[in-house]
Parts: structure tokens; C-alpha cells; sequence
């Protein structure tokens, strides 16, 4: 599929208007890293994912050249952010509205950090959130 390059500033259902995402520029470096591994990989899909005490954790996954057709035809946002083609479910998309990615590296970690201004509670082991 042929989508032009374009930042998006569209529209959430509920008339909530997109905010958009901020992806730092380490984590940009990971992901195209990541997709740059596999010649099928074309971009990510982030999402939200019943998880913990909390209640929600963020995911993203890389989306491969055969699942781009299945992806299509779910009702996603569609856009790239700098050069990562990014697939966001239009379900997802109130709790990702306004998220900044970054990836963390220490001494023996490495991670995608997500900060959400509207987290209202976590979990104790930072595993999961919540938003109003």
C-alpha cells in the first residue's frame, strides 16, 4: 500500500481531537532498527492491552508486509510519523492521545518508556495504568 508521508491532526470519535503522538528521537532509532531487521517489517502498531491491577498497558508491534491487507480493513488511524508507517485502533486511540515514546537504555535494560499526562493511577509495579 502507497500512503503518503504526512504528519496527521485528525480526529477521535466523540469529536476528541487528536493530539498526536511524540515519539522521541531514540526511540525512533529503535524502531527503525527494529523494522529495518526484516524486510517483510513495513511499520508498528501501538495499542492498549487489558493488563494488571490497574487496569491497561501499552503495546506495540511490529506490522509485516502480509498482515498490512488484514490491518486495512480494522477500523485504525493510519499515518506516518517521521518515516514509521504507525497503525493505532481507533479503540486505543484516547488512551495513546497526547503519549510521548522514548526508549531507555541502563546498564542492563533497554525499554520503550511511555509517558501519558492523563495516567491518573499505576500499579505498583508500574506494569499497568489507568486514565478517567
Amino acid at each position: 500500500m502507497n500512503y503518503e508521508k504526512k504528519e496527521i491532526n485528525s480526529y477521535l470519535p466523540n469529536k476528541h481531537e487528536w493530539k498526536g503522538i511524540e515519539i522521541t528521537n531514540k526511540a525512533i532509532k529503535q524502531i527503525l532498527f527494529l523494522i529495518s531487521n526484516n524486510p517483510e517489517n513495513k511499520g508498528i502498531r501501538i495499542g492498549t492491552k487489558k493488563s494488571g491491577c490497574a487496569g491497561f498497558r501499552y503495546t506495540m508491534e511490529l506490522v509485516k508486509t502480509k498482515e498490512i491487507i488484514k490491518q486495512e480493513k480494522k477500523n485504525d488511524m493510519i499515518f506516518y510519523y517521521k518515516n514509521i508507517l504507525v497503525y493505532i485502533a481507533l479503540k486505543d486511540a484516547p488512551f495513546l492521545n497526547g503519549i510521548k515514546i522514548d526508549f531507555i537504555k541502563d546498564s542492563i535494560n533497554e525499554v520503550f518508556k511511555y509517558y501519558n499526562p492523563k495516567i491518573e493511577k499505576f500499579c505498583g509495579c508500574g506494569e499497568s495504568f489507568s486514565i478517567d
